[in-house]
């Protein structure tokens, strides 16, 4: 039995055996390999159809005022200004797109564990910005679904306001970028007891150092040299006895 980690990566390790198969696999009283036989047969099979067949499966659903819709067991978040409004919602095999007015929303990657609720806390933030004392017991904050930097960080950050801190990060990225802030997380987990400052002030450092690296470099002092032609003389060149005459003595024992 193949050991993987999800259901995609089980269907990438189906698709690289079947390959292997088509490439190398003799079957039983046939005289080639079934490669070179399917590549016989070509030219005789129907070409395939002219318009891409879909394969995933359109249904309506409404956003409910927790901001969430439903697909089967599952909830699936989306910004706040959907709430009230029915979307399409496009089921694939690994994942769940909503759409409005012939435009994607957004696509959610397809859990396959019944219940494991799909909460982006992105689409909460300007809620709860006005409910800031929600944020304490705000599920999206908890179990929402996360980078694995900000994952580490909702684990690893002590005190009993982790997940304000963790909403306040997540607000640093309307204005940042999202790579940029990352890096300042894991700058932040690697300490073991990430904060929210802590983030701040590796986003500041980091802005320090672009700062300093962008601006050219100029020496401010000028170094006057000393005129040591005069000395010249006193070793003319290429006469080496002058210069001999100023070694000193050889000792012999």
């Amino acid at each position: 039995m193949p050991n993987v980690g999800s259901l995609k990566e089980l269907q990438d390790h189906v698709l690289a055996e079947c390959s292997n198969y088509l490439k190398f696999h003799k079957v039983k009283g046939r005289p080639r390999p079934i490669r070179e036989m399917y590549e016989e047969e070509r030219p005789a099979l129907m070409p395939l159809p002219s318009k891409r067949i879909e394969p995933g499966t359109p249904v309506e659903a409404l956003v409910a005022h927790d901001l969430t819709f439903r697909y089967e067991t599952t909830k699936y978040s989306l910004p706040m200004e959907f709430v009230g409004k029915t979307v399409t919602v496009l089921a694939r095999a690994y994942t769940i797109e909503a759409w409005f007015g012939g435009n994607l929303i957004f696509t959610h990657a397809r859990p396959f564990v019944k219940g494991k609720h799909q909460y982006i806390p992105e689409h909460y933030l300007p809620l709860l910005e006005k409910r800031q004392r929600a944020m304490r017991n705000a599920a999206p904050l908890k179990y929402g679904v996360l980078p694995p930097q900000l994952e580490e960080f909702r684990r690893r950050c002590p005190g009993k306001d982790k997940y304000e801190q963790l909403a306040n990060v997540l607000i640093l990225g309307r204005d940042i970028d999202a790579e940029e802030l990352l890096q300042a997380v894991e700058c932040a987990n690697m300490s073991g007891r990430p904060t929210y400052s802590a983030v701040c002030r590796y986003l500041k450092l980091n802005e320090e150092a672009t700062r300093f690296i962008d601006r050219p470099i100029t020496d401010p002092f000028t170094v006057e040299r000393a005129d040591l032609s005069k000395y010249d003389a006193l070793l003319p060149w290429p006469n080496r006895t002058a210069f001999k005459s100023l070694s000193p003595p050889v000792i012999e024992n």
